[in-house]
């Protein structure tokens, strides 16, 4: 009996066939349990010439086990007794098990100075191959901020308001999305493209209904289908499914994510812990630990305005880079448009305490000298944070102490500045 032809389908799956028996199986959904079993789909063809009815067999199967290949012979001789269905079945087994259990190649790598640091997509925002995320309350541009990334990467959108910086090439991405409809989706790009002159552009979209984790193949294929480099999931709970304060959801999710092998967005949403002045991704530890950048956003909108100031915060930077200046936006509403401009985040006042303890002291300073003590009382922080944050910017030559004891900006020009 001849050996089989295998090949990979792309998106991890084999294609083995049996060409002088006639015999084509796809397997595909490839898992493994923790107990070490696999289990996978198996799809049986007959691909002689002039079969009338081919399709033979489509079920799971448990390719560890040696009950339900002997089941699984018996049924087939039943339907096409013309092959060995033991020895072809055991053949499937086999490689399968070898090609699933063997994973990654060992590298050996040396450092030279040829080496390549990572590369943003769109910098600060989107980096080559990195998970992202951005997490906020509901109906905080979180999925606004979706659609603008992408269509930053895939026009390229140089001249941007916000200032992201893409690739001189277009970047193909994926919008997955488990919480609105392809119309709605539509309807918001349709808006940015007129509400920011953008030429009309195609948006490659999904709606998703289940975990990533259980949809992975499909997912994957839609990648390799499109050339995605960058998928963007709106959003996170319910791509993660199960009980998200549990480590298992986030480990398979991020698991089932790095089969892609391409860059990520993750729209999320944040922990409701009024202990904790920042927030921080709704869950499991895990969720900010497997990320490799993570942002806050904020919005401020009054009752009834058309309008929405928004700020960004980095709040977790990649391990080759530093944490990012905050990106503040202002995004204006019609029915039929939106319109985005940028602005300061210390222009808003509800804003400045989003930020770090020395662009906070900065803020109150631009409005006059204060003591270290008014400092502490009025940003609710502690005489010591005060002292590393003054301590810090003398060092970065931002302020000085005045005779009175106070502090002051060094760019003003205030009566009894000193420079000490």
């Amino acid at each position: 009996m001849s050996l089989p032809k295998v090949t990979e389908d792309g998106i991890g799956g084999y294609l083995f066939d049996w060409q002088d028996e006639g015999i084509k199986i796809q397997a595909n959904r490839l898992k493994v349990h923790g107990d070490g079993r696999v289990i996978g789909e198996i799809v049986v063809l007959a691909s002689k010439e002039g079969i009338k009815h081919p399709h033979l067999h489509q079920a799971q199967f448990n390719f560890s086990s040696t009950t339900s290949r002997e089941r699984l012979a018996r049924s087939l001789e039943g339907r096409y007794g013309e092959v060995d269905w033991h020895t072809i079945l055991e053949q499937l087994c086999v490689y399968t098990l070898e090609r699933v259990r063997q994973g990654e190649p060992v590298l050996t790598m040396w450092s030279n100075n040829g080496y390549q640091p990572p590369q943003f997509l769109l910098e600060p925002l989107i980096i080559q191959d990195y998970p992202v995320v951005i997490y906020g309350d509901p109906s905080s541009f979180k999925s606004g901020m979706g659609l603008y990334v992408y269509a930053a990467l895939l026009l390229p959108w140089t001249d941007n308001p916000l200032g992201l910086t893409p690739q001189a090439k277009s970047v193909n991405g994926l919008y997955l999305d488990w919480e609105a409809d392809d119309k709605t989706t539509r309807w918001q790009l349709t808006r940015l493209e007129r509400g920011m002159a953008l030429p009309p552009m195609p948006l490659v979209y999904r709606r998703c209904s289940v975990p990533l984790c259980q949809d992975i193949e499909a997912v994957r294929k839609a990648v390799t289908d499109n050339g995605s480099e960058v998928v963007i999931i709106d959003s996170l709970g319910l791509a993660c499914g199960g009980e998200l304060k549990e480590a298992a959801p986030a480990i398979a999710f991020f698991a089932a994510l790095r089969q892609l092998r391409v860059s990520s967005l993750i729209l999320a949403h944040p922990a409701k812990n009024p202990e904790i002045k920042r927030k921080t991704i709704y869950g499991s530890v895990f969720f900010e630990a497997q990320v490799r950048s993570a942002w806050e956003i904020r919005k401020i909108q009054e009752i009834g305005d058309d309008q929405i100031d928004v700020a960004l915060y980095h709040r977790k930077p990649p391990p080759f880079d530093k944490i990012q200046p905050p990106i503040g936006l202002n995004a204006r509403f019609t029915r039929d448009t939106i319109e985005i401009s940028r602005q300061e985040v210390k222009s808003v006042r509800e804003f400045i305490a989003g930020l770090g303890t020395q662009a906070q002291i900065e803020s109150l300073l631009s409005h006059g000298p204060l003591t270290k003590d008014e400092l502490a009382e009025d940003l609710d922080a502690s005489k010591a944070s005060i002292d590393m944050a003054i301590t810090r910017l003398k060092k970065k030559d931002k302020v000085v102490r005045l005779d009175t004891g106070a502090y002051g900006l060094k760019a003003n020009t205030i009566t009894g500045l000193t420079g000490c």
